[in-house]
C-alpha cells in the first residue's frame, strides 16, 4: 500500500447521486461515507515491498480493487468481482479527502507533463474508452451518444479519437 497526499478529485455523478439520494440501486450509504473516486495525488509513504513507486511520485489511482483472487481475476476482468473495493461505493470510502491510503498496484504514475486534473481526469478518460471500444468504434463509424454531460463529452472525445466520422449527442435540454 501507499500513503498519498490527495490532490485533485473530481465529483461524479454517482458521488452527487449517492450524496442527494443515499443510494444506487442495492448501495446503499449507511453511514458515513467519504465520496470520490476519480482522483490523483503525491505519494508520501510507501508500504513494504512496493518498488515502483516512491515518496514524491504523482499519481493517478485506478479505484477498482480487487479484494481476492476469484475467477474474474484470473481472467483479466477483476472490475466485474463482486466483492471488489471501489472508492466511494457503500461502504467503502473515497478519497475526496487530505490523505488516502490505496493499493500501490493500482496507482499509476503521472508523467511530468499530466498535471494533477489531468490525472483525476484519466478514470473517466477510461470510461469512454471503455464504451467505444465495446461499441466498436473505428474509423469511419457513425456514434449515437445518449447524455452529454461529462461521461458523454468524454465519449465524444475518445470516439473522434478513434476515427469516427459522425458523432451525434443528446441530452435532457
Amino acid at each position: 500500500e501507499v500513503l498519498l497526499r490527495m490532490h485533485s478529485v473530481g465529483i461524479c455523478g454517482s458521488d452527487v447521486h449517492y450524496w442527494q439520494h443515499g443510494r444506487i440501486g442495492d448501495f446503499v450509504v449507511k453511514a458515513p461515507m467519504v465520496l470520490g473516486h476519480e482522483a490523483s495525488g503525491t505519494v508520501i509513504k510507501v508500504g513494504a515491498g512496493v518498488t515502483h513507486l516512491k515518496p514524491g511520485d504523482r499519481v493517478a489511482i485506478e479505484p477498482g480493487v480487487p479484494r481476492e483472487i476469484d475467477e474474474y481475476c484470473k481472467v483479466g476482468r477483476y472490475n466485474l468481482s463482486p466483492s471488489i473495493f471501489f472508492c466511494a461505493t457503500p461502504p467503502d470510502d473515497g478519497n475526496l479527502c487530505r490523505f488516502y491510503k490505496h493499493s500501490a498496484n493500482f496507482c499509476y504514475k503521472l508523467p511530468d507533463n499530466v498535471t494533477f486534473e489531468e490525472g483525476a481526469l484519466i478514470e473517466p478518460l477510461s470510461v469512454g474508452i471503455h464504451a467505444c471500444r465495446r461499441a466498436g468504434v473505428t474509423l469511419g463509424s457513425k456514434v449515437f451518444i445518449s447524455g452529454s454531460g461529462p461521461i458523454g463529452l468524454v465519449n465524444v472525445i475518445v470516439a473522434k479519437m478513434m476515427g469516427a466520422a459522425l458523432v451525434v449527442v443528446t441530452g435532457k435540454s
